[in-house]
C-alpha cells in the first residue's frame, strides 16, 4: 500500500514570492495553509490491480499540490544506481585535462563534459561540473545546419574517450544501464499519470512514439565554505517528467507553488524524486504543477551528487495543446464521484465514492480552474506544439557554445 511518513514532508526553509523568481504572481486557487507534504508512493501499489486506485488518487494529489513525489520499489536493482553513482563520482575526480576530452562543444548532439561555472539558470551562474548523455543512437545524415530543423541534430552518440574508459572501465556500461532502466520506469509512471487523468493507458506511450528522448544529466556540487553562491538556480524542468537519483547530502529545494516557501527535499534512501516539467503542466491546463526548485550550496565537507534523467517524446512529435479526456477532471455530483481507469489487461478498476480521487480543497481547486473553459479554448488551437523544438530551445539555451559551433549561427 502507499505511504507517506512525515519524515518525507518539506521542511519549509525561508519564504519567497513568485515575483522573485522571475514568474507571474497570482492569487492562489488553492487555499489549504498547512505545509504539503510530499509522498513516498510504491510503484508496486500500482502495478498491483487490487491497490492501484489508491495509488492513483495520491499521485494525482500530490501532482495537483506540489507536482512531485517520492517513488520506491520501483524495480531498479540498488547495484545498478551505485556502480552508476560510484562511476560518476570516479569521473568527476579525473584530472581536469582528461575530462575536458568529453568537453560537450565538441559534440554536436549536446552530450559531453561541462565545467564548473559554465551554465546559467535564472539569471544565476550555477556551481556545478556535469555530465550530459542521451540515447546511444546514429546521428541524421541528413541534416545540415542552418537549413534542417534544428532539433534533428540532437540525435547522435555519445562521448566515449578511449582514455577516460581505460580509466573507469565500467563508466559506459553503468551509463547505459541506468538509462535503460529509468526507461522503462519512465514509462510506468507515464502509464499511471495517463490513467489519473482519464486517459487510456496507452496514451502517452502513443504520444512519445516508439523511441521517445531522454537526457541523464550527472552532476557534482563542490562543497564550499560559504553558501555564497547557488548550486543551480531557481528553475522549473521544461519538459515533460523528470526522474531525480540524489545522494545523502542534500541540498535540494522545492517552492510550494501556492505559499513560495521555500522546502528542503530530503534523501530518501532507495527512492527516486519524480517531478512535473512544464510541457505537462501546459498540456493538462495547469492542473498538474511543475515544481519549481534550485539546488543551494551545501558546507558539509562533502560533495553532492545528482543524476536527473529527463523523458520526453520524440522529437519529431506534435503535442496537443490540451489532453483528450475520456472521463471528466472534474466530478460534478455524487453520481459521477468516481474515476474509471483502462489497466493494462483493459480490466475497468473504479475508484468509489469513499477512495474519490479528489479531496475536498483540490475538487475546490479544479472548479476554480474552469477545466471547460480550457477545453473549449484549446479547441480552436489547431495542430499543436512541436517537442523537438521545444527541448532544443531548453538545451540551446544552456549550452550556447554547442550551437554556436555545430549550428551555424551567432546567437
Amino acid at each position: 500500500m502507499s505511504v507517506h511518513t512525515p519524515s518525507n514532508t518539506f521542511t519549509v526553509a525561508t519564504a519567497a514570492s513568485a515575483a522573485t523568481l522571475g514568474t507571474k504572481a497570482t492569487t492562489p486557487l488553492y487555499t489549504h495553509s498547512a505545509s504539503p507534504v510530499v509522498k513516498t508512493l510504491s510503484l508496486s501499489s500500482y502495478l498491483c490491480q487490487e491497490t492501484r486506485p489508491l495509488f492513483l488518487k495520491e499521485m494525482r494529489e500530490s501532482l495537483m499540490r506540489i507536482g512531485t513525489f517520492y517513488i520506491k520499489d520501483h524495480g531498479i536493482p540498488s547495484e545498478i544506481t551505485a556502480d552508476a553513482m560510484k562511476t560518476v563520482q570516479e569521473y568527476f575526480a579525473l584530472p581536469l585535462d582528461e575530462k575536458k576530452k568529453m568537453l560537450i562543444g565538441n559534440s554536436r548532439h549536446y552530450r559531453g563534459y561541462k565545467l564548473i561555472g559554465e551554465e546559467i539558470t535564472n539569471n544565476e551562474v550555477d556551481h556545478r561540473e556535469q555530465l550530459q548523455f542521451g540515447p546511444e543512437q546514429p546521428a541524421i545524415k541528413s541534416f545540415i545546419a542552418s537549413v534542417s530543423p534544428d532539433y534533428e541534430g540532437l540525435p547522435g552518440p555519445n562521448q566515449w574517450p578511449e582514455s577516460t574508459l581505460a580509466l573507469i572501465p565500467n563508466f559506459q556500461p553503468a551509463i547505459l544501464e541506468l538509462m535503460d532502466q529509468l526507461q522503462i520506469l519512465s514509462q510506468h509512471l507515464m502509464e499511471a499519470i495517463a490513467l489519473s487523468l482519464g486517459c487510456e493507458t496507452s496514451y502517452f506511450r502513443d504520444l512519445f512514439g516508439p523511441s521517445p528522448y531522454y537526457r541523464l544529466k550527472c552532476a557534482r556540487y563542490p562543497s564550499v565554505a560559504k553558501a555564497a553562491t547557488i548550486g543551480c538556480g531557481a528553475h522549473k524542468d521544461t519538459g515533460f517528467l523528470t526522474v531525480l537519483l540524489q545522494d545523502m547530502v542534500g541540498g535540494l529545494q522545492g517552492q510550494d507553488p501556492y505559499t513560495g516557501q521555500w522546502m528542503d527535499t530530503r534523501p530518501i534512501p532507495d527512492t527516486f524524486i519524480i517531478t512535473m516539467g512544464e510541457a505537462m503542466e501546459r498540456l493538462t491546463g495547469g492542473l498538474y504543477k511543475a515544481t519549481v526548485h534550485r539546488v543551494l550550496n551545501n558546507t558539509s565537507d562533502q560533495d553532492r551528487y545528482s543524476i536527473p534523467f529527463f523523458f520526453d517524446p520524440a522529437l519529431d512529435v506534435k503535442v496537443p495543446h490540451r489532453i483528450p479526456r475520456t472521463t471528466p477532471l472534474l466530478p460534478n455530483s455524487s453520481s459521477a464521484r468516481s474515476l474509471s481507469v483502462s489497466s493494462s489487461s483493459t480490466t475497468l478498476v473504479s475508484i468509489s465514492d469513499e477512495e474519490s480521487i479528489f479531496d475536498d480543497d483540490l475538487e475546490s481547486q479544479v472548479e476554480a480552474l474552469s477545466l471547460a473553459d480550457l477545453e473549449d479554448a484549446s479547441s480552436s488551437l489547431q495542430g499543436g506544439w512541436s517537442n523537438g523544438e521545444s527541448i532544443f530551445k531548453t538545451v540551446q539555451s544552456c549550452h550556447p557554445e554547442v550551437y554556436t559551433r555545430w549550428y551555424g549561427r551567432e546567437l
